[in-house]
């Protein structure tokens, strides 16, 4: 009977040891481990953006940089209303709106310091809080151009749902041309080539175009990669500092997603190392 006692004993230690044992390798474990190691991919990967905001938020150099485009691009549109052969056309000028006309570098700034990645929820946030300020020399652009003539065209690829507060916020940076008729948001493509096409329909001959980005000036490199956008840059330099004026925006943009083939479809880890590569570092010898 005592041999019974034991044994039933020892059956019910050895159980609990099982139970007690079964959480230490279970599945539960696992997802935190993988949910710490994609927070800590958000975090290297949000760190990188900050020394970018940082030149943008508190450099000279910066302001300098957009003070000298939007200089010529008012040089070159006086140059323009001189030309005899422009005498009788209705003359337009189209810019980009964000870190073209509108400094979002506030929003850049939160999403560093709060590890956070892109999301449209956030970013219609942003916008709906209206406090993007003026892209230094911007307003004064926009300005001159008017007083020559010219009208402006906010060709932005923001949704065109969020039109009524990108207007709103242009007014209260006190930016002209700001109404539905010279805002156009995306409505189906990021491609801006029909867009800009409907202002040619309405009798406009477009003369500058200034953004951050290289779509904002041809949609012949929308979505390519870096190797294409830079032989393009080679192939239409004569424009740059005339018909293109071009912002400084290291923060975002295409030259980002342009690193590698479906920079999109990567995890966040595999972006982070795949911005390393692309830089090809010196190796130290």
């Amino acid at each position: 009977m005592k041999k019974k006692i034991l044994l039933i004993a020892a059956l019910l230690t050895l159980g609990t040891a099982c139970t007690t044992a079964k959480p230490k390798v279970s599945e539960p474990t696992a997802k935190i481990n993988m949910v710490s190691n994609e927070n800590n991919d958000i975090a290297r990967f949000a760190n990188q953006s900050v020394l970018g905001t940082v030149w943008v938020r508190d450099s000279g150099e910066y302001r300098a940089l957009t003070h000298q485009a939007y200089n010529s691009g008012k040089s070159y549109l006086k140059e323009i209303v001189k030309d005899p052969i422009n005498k009788d056309k209705k003359l337009a000028v189209v810019l980009d709106l964000d870190e073209t006309v509108l400094d979002n570098s506030a929003f850049a700034a939160w999403q560093a310091v709060n590890h956070k990645l892109y999301s449209s929820k956030d970013w219609a946030r942003w916008v709906n809080a209206k406090e993007a300020t003026e892209v230094p020399g911007s307003v004064d652009f926009i300005k001159t151009a008017k007083e020559l003539g010219f009208e402006v065209f906010y060709v932005s690829n923001r949704s065109a749902e969020l039109t009524v507060p990108t207007i709103e916020n242009l007014k209260k940076i006190g930016a002209p041309f700001a109404d539905e008729d010279h805002v156009l948001g995306k409505t189906t493509t990021s491609n801006k080539a029909p867009r800009l096409k409907s202002i040619e329909d309405k009798g406009y001959t477009i003369v500058l175009l200034g953004g951050d980005n290289l779509d904002d000036f041809d949609s012949v490199v929308h979505h390519k990669l870096n190797i294409d956008r830079r032989n393009h840059v080679e192939d239409m330099k004569d424009n740059y500092g005339t018909k293109f004026i071009v912002l400084p925006n290291p923060e975002y943009g295409g030259f980002d997603s342009g690193i590698v083939e479906g920079y999109y479809q990567l995890s966040t880890g595999e972006k982070v190392e795949t911005r390393k590569k692309v830089i090809n570092p010196w190796d130290g010898k």
